[in-house]
């Protein structure tokens, strides 16, 4: 990326066509950012817990289609738009928590909600991208400390019943 085009062109020894070819693949590649912050509470076993994450993509703004989400896939047999997977998972268990599809265009923010028994529990966001290689995110979170939940007043209702 850095080199001169003179020197690059030496190097590789493409001809112009195959340049565009691979220009546009390049610019076409995504590059997004991902942050995210789990919403702050009481987590209690069986509770829904919420990981509100925000993707915004790496848009060149001369670009005319940077909101234009097809993939360059020459071989594929239709146009192909990328889609982004977030899942929220648990590798020590090997559990999937909660699963997402979306697609993003310039930037998207998508609350993700889960529930966990009682605990501490280590815990993934894994952003997949379904159409390019190397393009996904591995992200730990912060260890979430899970309390037991309350009883209901249901079961403490029925044993009174019983003792009559």
């Amino acid at each position: 990326m850095e080199m001169e085009d003179d020197k690059r062109n030496e190097l590789l020894q493409m001809a112009p066509v195959q340049m565009r070819d691979v220009a546009m693949f390049v610019n076409s590649y995504p590059t997004l950012d991902v942050t995210h912050e789990l919403v702050k509470g009481e987590y209690t076993a069986g509770a829904p817990i919420f990981l509100q994450v925000a993707l915004s993509k790496d848009v060149d703004e001369d670009d005319a289609n940077g909101d234009d989400q097809n993939v360059v896939a020459p071989f594929y047999p239709s146009r192909k738009m990328a889609n982004w997977w977030l899942v929220v998972g648990d590798s020590s268990s090997r559990q999937l928590l909660v699963i997402k599809r979306v697609t993003v265009n310039k930037s998207l923010s998508v609350k993700l909600e889960f529930t966990l028994p009682k605990g501490t529990h280590s815990l993934k966001l894994y952003v997949i991208c379904d159409s390019y290689i190397g393009a996904d995110h591995d992200i730990a979170l912060d260890p979430i400390e899970v309390a037991e939940g309350e009883d209901s007043d249901s079961d403490e209702d029925m044993e009174s019943d019983d003792d009559e």
